[in-house]
């Protein structure tokens, strides 16, 4: 007989780390931090820490064997995670061992999972995560990598699973085999990668020979977006987002921290998001192996005055205004983007 023990049945599970609640909780500190950085976005320098990974779920069970009975050789148990209690569509895990840790489950999300092994299976027990924003996403050995998903914004919540930012898979960062199983596992479908520094130095990316196709869209971050000479390519990247066959998505550009920073706060006030979510996501950067980030950066901070300078009373429609009149997208575009991204309250 396999009985499950950890999670325990009815268990509500914390998917953020210590140090990632403390930063967060830190809000007077850093709103008052000192603007004066000396990093340069097509520069950086890696530091040793790295605090954006996730905790784990971690799964226990036993076993007991009948009269008699001997345990097989070799067989492994499987482990089944789902968000259906019948368990369909269930992730495999596959383990010699008798406990699991397993990655970058979703937020707010209920789960039934179980054990099986040589034909018999466990009881199925539930639990649930909690709704710990920002989704930090663990691709071993890549720094800064956190879903989108999981903001609730007027009239619905932005889907979870389909549009992930994040560091680069080569360069700087080095993607392993332990990466690699995890962006399948995602089920990641395009890379889209704003780096221009990659153009004669990149011809393949890592995430290509996973059967991940790549979209090359050099950008530029903050303040460069307005400019008409790069519009072009501002346009590109978002008229990427507003095709559904294109996801889910994982954008980047070198370290996911200034160009991957500023298309996502665009994005996310399109989306609904509030100014503190999105304060709070620009500066999460600060967690990474690449430094501080600070709403009183200059850059950032002329970046953010040019952006409500936009026509619009809220912070969507001055997003809209941006994809629109700088960007160049259709209305169906637009519209195509917050569908896709979007689920509305039923």
């Amino acid at each position: 007989m396999i009985l499950p023990l950890h999670p325990q049945e009815g268990a509500t599970v914390s998917l953020q780390s210590e140090a990632q609640r403390a930063f967060l909780a830190d809000e007077p500190r850093r709103r008052a931090m000192d603007g004066n950085l000396t990093f340069r976005w097509y520069d950086l320098e890696r530091e040793e820490k790295d605090s954006t990974q996730p905790l784990p779920v971690l799964f226990s069970w036993e076993e007991s064997l009948s009269e008699g009975e001997e345990e097989a050789k070799g067989a492994l148990y499987c482990l089944l995670v789902s968000e259906s209690p019948d368990m369909t569509d269930a992730a495999v895990y596959m383990t010699e061992e008798k406990r699991l840790a397993v990655y970058n489950l979703k937020v707010a999300t209920a789960y039934f999972w179980c054990v099986q092994k040589n034909g018999r299976r466990s009881a199925v027990f539930s639990f649930t995560t909690l709704a710990t924003l920002p989704r930090c996403v663990r691709i071993d050995a890549i720094s800064n990598v956190r879903d989108m998903g999981g903001y609730e914004v007027e009239g619905g919540r932005i889907r979870q699973g389909l549009l992930y930012r994040g560091g680069e898979f080569e360069l700087h960062g080095h993607l392993t085999k332990q990466g690699a199983e995890a962006l399948c596992r995602l089920g990641i479908r395009t890379e889209l990668d704003m780096r221009g520094e990659a153009i004669g130095k990149v011809d393949f990316t890592a995430a290509e020979p996973l059967g991940i196709s790549r979209i090359l869209v050099p950008c530029v971050p903050y303040t460069q977006v307005f400019k008409k000479e790069n519009a072009a390519n501002v346009g590109a990247f978002f008229k990427v987002l507003a095709e559904p066959s294109h996801y889910p998505v994982y954008f980047h550009c070198w370290g996911g921290a200034d160009r991957t920073g500023t298309f996502a706060l665009i994005l996310g006030a399109f989306l609904g998001m509030g100014e503190a979510q999105l304060i709070d996501d620009y500066e999460f950067t600060s967690l990474s192996v690449w430094g501080t980030r600070t709403r009183n950066y200059g850059e950032f901070r002329r970046f953010w005055e040019a952006f409500m300078a936009l026509s619009g009373d809220t912070l969507r429609q001055k997003a809209d205004a941006f994809l629109r009149d700088i960007a160049g997208l259709s209305l169906a575009q637009r519209e195509a983007l917050y569908r896709i991204l979007v689920e509305p309250n039923m």
